[in-house]
């Protein structure tokens, strides 16, 4: 589990052509020479080219030049400062240190406007931006990147990379990865340093780990910042206006900082930049901070691109029960060698994979293990190199501590236990518990295994025992699960089954969520019967789309089942309701079920739903069957992002509609229902105003829709203890009608049963408060139509 934790974790920091065979490397420093100090970043050009490098913290650098460049001149240049040439021939030391004189500019007359000055320079510069972007439509470079990590005490790991890089005006950015290395800890599988995730804060865009930040230079940036002129400095003869940035809307995601725009040419030269406090994330994660920083140069051409981008942070994590150290860390990204406005190889962009490996390029390593030189590393990355070993693990270096740190799996299991079982029992396949209590089956104590001997073959086997009624439950199944058939995923498979059914299907509760309630003196919230028989089914799946078709056989006889015990916790040995008696006999139906799902499975409303789903059974004397009914259902839930749509995660807008009807006669076992809350728990997709038991009706259709504001609400208002604490709020409304036979009293007493349905119109509607310690939601629901008011935990 934790190593898990640290892998994401990797993820979500990492979210934030080669040198010829002859070449000379040059190395050195770049000082002040006034007071020799380190220059650190300085930016080191080859004159003429797209080719350079920066300096270290240190002030140190390490530049390879082909022989085909030779001779060259070298430009360093650095902002304050006068730039110096050097030229470089084949003969030439290999150690060449550069000491940059201190430049002064007096700044000339400004023209006084009632204009704010930064803002008519920022203008300019969007102005200025936007014509050389048009002639920008395609660029490839070399890339390097160098990350770290770190606890308190020291640097933990690195990973490195060096790449190739692709940029298409329309198509977006690719990266071929040729190299990599990293610290003896890390697996290469899981050395996720590129340039794929490196901003260019010269577009209008940026994306930052999920979050959309309207960029400086924006063509609307004037309408989301406020810019100041701090002052000046130079470069060389020049001036360069630095500016302070300040994000003028609360509520989206900006940056702030202080840039530096060469004048006459008005580019950005250098960005100073941090999200501002929107770029948050929900728990477990405390606090973010990060800040970014990358410089540009048109290299004496007519683009201005990224050099470089440095970026810094930290992270902390902190949930009930486990704290973690502060996490730090840092990225360093130098790009070289563009080539502009040059063709793009199709293959690139033939699928949706941004990141491709060359694998033949980094099995060898080539690069790397020639101890290929691009940003020397410092005096704590070598010591790193030197002394980190295998065993010096991140788990270990960010080992929480807490009540529940004990718990946490830190290691994979061992070799001879590893596999799909769930039991450590040496046996192969996948075995699990299956335990359950309710009024009929009392204690039901059983088991499920599954075994795939070979692809895409898989066996199933299920057994258990009812205390209530003394049956055994059994079944055995075979399928074949996933064939890949052309663009479509196929599976089918037959299933025998004696067990205990519920005589309606919840598609948001299962049994074993009643296990508690029941045990707590609920009266029941689901009904049962026997049901003996096979079905025998297949599933097909169009590849990527989420559209699938399933087509089903069904043989089964279902008897009734009576309560077998009221017992609770609580000793309320009256409180329970009689399980009534179903319309028995052989039931043998087909059915069909259209999905559309773009969502793996139910998520209780963690993070919003898109999926269609139409079934429809149809059972007939023709079949052998003692039914005759056709059964139509529809479930639809859609998510759709509203406001603030910038933010990780937006306002969001969910509905919902559940609805079924039928022809023929419908046996009592085949009512459809409206879900509600089950005591105070209500997860996403019920009726929050109805508690205990389900409406339910031959005919229902259900409404719901809530919309998610997250903490905006509470950013307006200023409540900033519970914006800090991640609450948000969340207003929803619902409504359900169902229908059924009107039962005499004497059908009722014969099925021991009384249908709850809405009797009209169920309306509600309520607010709630989300991500309460973290995990839950409280829902105030009030019903419009009748007086109720209830209060729900949910998640």
């Amino acid at each position: 589990m934790l190593r898990n934790l640290f892998l994401i974790l990797l993820l979500l920091i990492a979210g934030l052509s080669l040198p010829a065979q002859a070449q000379k490397t040059i190395h050195g420093t770049i000082t002040d020479a006034k007071t020799g100090e380190a220059l650190p970043n300085a930016n080191l050009l080859i004159k003429g080219t797209y080719r350079g490098t920066i300096s270290n913290l240190n002030g140190e650098y390490s530049l390879t030049i082909p022989d085909s460049l030779l001779p060259a001149t070298l430009l360093v240049r650095y902002i304050g400062y006068h730039s110096q040439e050097q030229v470089i021939t084949q003969t030439s030391k290999n150690t060449r240190h550069f000491a940059l004189q201190p430049s002064v500019t007096q700044l000339g007359s400004i023209v006084v406007t009632y204009e704010n000055p930064a803002d008519r320079i920022m203008r300019k510069v969007i102005e200025r931006k936007q014509q050389w972007r048009k002639k920008l439509s395609t660029y490839r470079a070399d890339a390097y990147t160098r990350q770290t990590l770190a606890n308190d005490t020291s640097i933990v790991s690195i990973t490195e990379s060096i790449s190739e890089i692709f940029w298409h005006e329309e198509k977006g950015h690719r990266e071929v990865l040729k190299s990599k290395r990293q610290t003896a800890n890390i697996e290469a599988d899981n050395n996720f340093a590129g340039v794929r995730y490196l901003p260019n804060l010269y577009d209008d865009n940026v994306e930052i780990a999920g979050f959309k930040l309207v960029g400086v230079t924006h063509p609307d940036a004037l309408d989301y910042y406020n810019f100041k002129l701090l002052g000046h400095t130079s470069l060389d003869d020049q001036t360069v206006f630095k500016i302070q940035v300040i994000p003028d809307r609360n509520l989206q995601p900006l940056f702030k900082g202080t840039i530096f725009v060469l004048d006459e040419a008005f580019a950005l030269l250098k960005v100073n930049l941090a999200p501002n406090s929107v770029v948050s994330f929900p728990p477990p994660i405390k606090s973010f901070s990060t800040y970014y920083r990358q410089q540009f140069s048109n290299f004496g051409k007519a683009f201005w691109l990224p050099v470089d981008i440095r970026i810094s942070g930290d992270i902390k994590i902190d949930m009930l029960g486990l704290e973690f150290p502060l996490i730090q860390f840092k990225q360093i990204s130098r790009i070289t060698n563009y080539r502009v406005n040059v063709p793009l190889p199709d293959s690139l962009y033939a699928d949706d994979d941004s990141f491709i490996v060359d694998e033949a390029s980094v099995n060898s390593d080539s690069l790397f293990a020639g101890e290929m030189k691009i940003i020397p590393l410092s005096v704590d990355e070598k010591e790193a190199y030197a002394t980190i070993d295998s065993t010096a693990t991140l788990e270990e270096a960010f080992k929480p501590t807490g009540f529940l740190a004990n718990l946490m799996d830190d290691d994979d299991d061992d070799d001879e236990n590893s596999g799909s079982g769930r039991f450590n029992l040496n046996i192969p396949g996948s075995l699990s518990p299956d335990l359950r209590y309710n009024r009929v089956d009392e204690l039901f104590a059983g088991f499920n295994y599954e075994i795939s001997p070979f692809d895409p073959m898989n066996f199933s086997l299920n057994g258990g025992y009812s205390t209530g009624y003394n049956e055994w439950s059994y079944g055995a199944g075979v399928s074949l699960e996933g064939v890949d058939i052309g663009p479509l995923n196929a599976s089918t498979g037959l299933k025998y089954s004696a067990q205990t059914a519920q005589r309606y299907t919840s598609h948001i509760y299962k049994p074993y969520f009643m296990i508690i309630p029941n045990l707590l003196g609920s009266r029941g919230y689901f009904d049962f019967y026997r049901s003996e028989g096979y079905r025998v089914f297949t599933k097909w799946e169009y590849s990527g789309t989420g559209l699938s078709l399933a087509l089903g056989f069904n043989s089964k006889k279902h008897s009734s089942l009576s309560t077998a015990t009221a017992y609770d916790l609580l000793g309320s040995s009256t409180n329970f309701r009689m399980n009534p008696f179903i319309d028995e006999g052989l039931l043998r139906s087909v059915d069909v079920v259209f999905g559309y799902n773009l969502n793996e499975g139910y998520n209780f409303g963690v993070a919003g739903q898109k999926k269609i789903r139409f079934e429809i059974e149809h059972s007939s004397s023709g079949l052998g069957s003692d039914f005759n009914f056709t059964r139509y259902e529809t479930r639809i839930a859609w998510s759709f992002p509203t406001f603030y749509q910038r933010r990780l995660i937006s306002n969001t807008l969910d509905l919902g509609l559940k609805a079924g009807t039928f022809s023929g006669d419908l046996p009592f076992q085949k009512w459809g229902i409206i879900d509600g809350a089950v005591g105070i728990f209500a997860p996403y997709g019920i009726l929050r105003a109805i508690r205990g038991r389900p409406y339910e009706g031959e005919q229902y259709v259900a409404f719901h829709a809530e919309h998610n504001f997250q903490t905006i609400p509470f950013e307006i208002l200023g409540l900033t203890p519970l914006v800090e604490q991640n609450i948000g709020l969340i207003v929803f409304t619902g409504a359900a009608k169902t229908w059924g036979p009107d039962w005499s009293l004497q059908q009722q007493q014969a099925r021991l049963y009384v249908p709850k349905t809405t009797d009209g119109i169920h309306w509600e509607a309520g607010v709630s408060l989300n991500h309460i310690l973290d995990f839950f939601r409280i829902d105030f629901a009030l019903r419009l139509d009748e007086p109720a008011f209830l209060v729900n935990v949910g998640l």
